[in-house]
């Protein structure tokens, strides 16, 4: 892991660029942070680090960690400032781990990194460090330029501090982007020693993965049932395709099913969009697939109350 961070160093060095112009470069490609092994080798020593956090060249984050500029590192810049500090032997995990794998929509307030020698390595602000008990080689990838462990392992770090539901949340969106094989993920559940959390990552790796479009006929099925306006189906609206839509009450419904948003870029996008369509007085609420699948009841009486408030009433049943 060390190593690679200083190969990506000597790989600037040897394109020819060195000195503030190598540290530049180099910080460009990983999230404006750079480590002071990685200065040496461009050529900056310990005297002239230090001069340059004192002038305000620098910004210091942790011990030897540095960033260009004064604007906030993001949270990918925070979780790599932690690898390179404790560098080597600990990587992105839990919940930063999930984040970079896609498992989670919403960006963890903290950073969580893994020592994976189990050595406690002290404290850092606003970073959380787990030093498991138990020796397990872990998988190391990389995304982004940013170490983690395995989106197996991480399954298995974080089933003891997830709610059931974001477990199952987690799981699926691994499988649904083949992240992780179902295959693979039962056979390491079967080898496992007793564990916290073993038992909710079974029931969470048995459930099953449906695809959008099944539960959008799952959600046309219930609106049917329940006697509901018929609204039309996937129909653009302003540059938007929507799953359902009533254009008499200006209501979208769509279905945010288990790994389809497609990445952060494209979740924050669909936010947008509703903000967007918001503002011209369009009303358009999410259902996830699991709650369509298990709050079937709750969601129809959601959409039913909603039609009622914007059309002033529902019309009768239709007589049979």
């Amino acid at each position: 892991m060390a190593r690679r961070f200083r190969d990506a160093a000597s790989r600037v060095v040897a394109r020819g660029v060195d000195g503030d112009q190598g540290v530049a470069h180099l910080a460009a490609r990983q999230h404006g942070i750079f480590g002071g092994e990685q200065a040496d080798i461009c050529g900056l020593g310990r005297r002239a680090r230090e001069g340059r956090v004192r002038r305000g060249q620098w910004r210091r984050l942790h011990r030897e960690v540095f960033t260009l500029g004064v604007d906030p590192p993001t949270y990918p810049a925070q979780v790599l400032a932690a690898a390179l500090r404790w560098s080597p032997g600990v990587a992105a995990g839990g919940l930063s781990s999930a984040w970079l794998h896609r498992m989670l929509e919403r960006e963890p307030s903290e950073v969580h990194v893994t020592a994976l020698d189990g050595r406690n390595r002290g404290r850092l602000d606003g970073v959380k460090l787990a030093c498991p008990r138990v020796h397990v080689p872990r998988q190391i990838q990389w995304r982004d330029g940013i170490p983690l462990i395995g989106a197996t392992d991480t399954l298995f770090e974080l089933a003891a501090s997830l709610t059931a539901e974001e477990l199952e949340t987690a799981c699926a969106r691994a499988l649904h982007s083949r992240t992780v094989s179902r295959t693979q993920l039962t056979e390491r559940l079967e080898r496992s020693p007793p564990r916290a959390g073993l038992r909710a990552l079974r029931r969470a790796a048995q459930a099953p993965v449906l695809t959008r479009s099944e539960y959008e006929r799952m959600l046309r099925r219930l609106v049917t049932q329940a006697e509901l306006p018929q609204p039309t189906y996937n129909v653009v609206v302003l540059g938007k395709e929507l799953d359902l839509y009533w254009p008499e009450a200006r209501l979208g419904i769509e279905v945010d099913a288990y790994g389809t948003h497609g990445g952060h870029a494209a979740f924050e996008d669909d936010r947008k969009v509703d903000a967007d369509l918001a503002a011209a007085n369009l009303d358009v609420r999410r259902f996830t697939g699991r709650r369509i699948e298990r709050a079937s009841h709750a969601v129809v009486a959601r959409i039913a109350a909603l039609l009622t408030l914007k059309l002033g009433g529902l019309p009768p049943p239709r007589r049979r």
